[in-house]
């Protein structure tokens, strides 16, 4: 069945409106527009897109509510207008996990390698950075940024002597904190990306989101992201 940019439209806000009821599950009535401003507050998508989805609003109430005529609307939605917000409502309540999204084989390192060790596997695999274990107990995040920085301090002394350091030797001289965060696989992409937003406006230094089923240290690792891997989302 052929639906007008109108209708399509409709179809989408209302889908978004359904979901937006069953989330605030309200006795009362809820208006469009302050379901919004509330869920905002705690839904990562709601608050991505509430400046778009306010605008969406009005231009509801000028389709639905300014009809002259039976078949006919005073207002004719842009066909971008309409698939932006088929886009958005199928985000908002069905948005993308981390994980299947950033599902990948990682590669772990034990604590007791050496810096040689590190860098010949940088080398040979184009990893930049490596889950830390000492043997099934994770113990922290190694990134080519912080080998670097760990160098640079260390320039004074023989390299070659470097080279033997253990790695949990640099993780353990790190006073800048922890560089990850452990997160659940039920997490969206949306939630993962205001973490790494809060943790710059903090000055917190996180490089990467470390994936377990429940966002525990001692489970098995499912995936990892970064802010780069986020903004290559399709």
């Amino acid at each position: 069945m052929f639906l007008s940019n109108a209708e399509r439209f409709i179809v989408a806000f209302n889908k978004i409106e359904k979901y937006f009821d069953q989330e605030l599950n309200d006795t009362r009535y809820v208006p469009f527009h302050r379901a919004v401003l509330r869920l905002k507050m705690n839904n990562a998508i709601v608050n991505r897109y509430h400046n778009d989805l306010l605008e969406y609003s009005e231009l509801r109430n000028a389709i639905v509510h300014e009809r002259t005529k039976i078949n006919y609307t005073i207002a004719d939605p842009h066909v971008e207008v309409v698939e932006a917000i088929e886009r958005i409502a199928d985000e908002v309540t069905a948005p993308k996990l981390v994980i299947p999204t950033f599902s990948k084989t990682l590669q772990i390192i034990q604590a007791d390698l050496t810096l040689k060790d590190v860098l010949a596997t940088i080398r040979e695999t184009k990893f930049t950075q490596f889950p830390v274990y000492r043997s099934k107990q994770f113990i922290g995040l190694l990134t080519d940024k912080r080998v670097l920085h760990w160098i640079a301090q260390q320039m004074n002394g023989d390299f070659q002597e470097l080279l033997t350091t253990p790695i949990h030797e640099l993780l353990q001289s790190e006073k800048t904190g922890q560089n990850y965060r452990f997160i659940p696989r039920s997490m969206n992409i949306y939630q993962a990306e205001e973490i790494f937003l809060a943790t710059i406006k903090k000055h917190e230094g996180v490089e990467a989101l470390l994936i377990t089923e429940d966002g525990k240290p001692h489970q098995k690792l499912l995936g990892m992201l970064t802010p780069h891997d986020l903004i290559d989302i399709p």
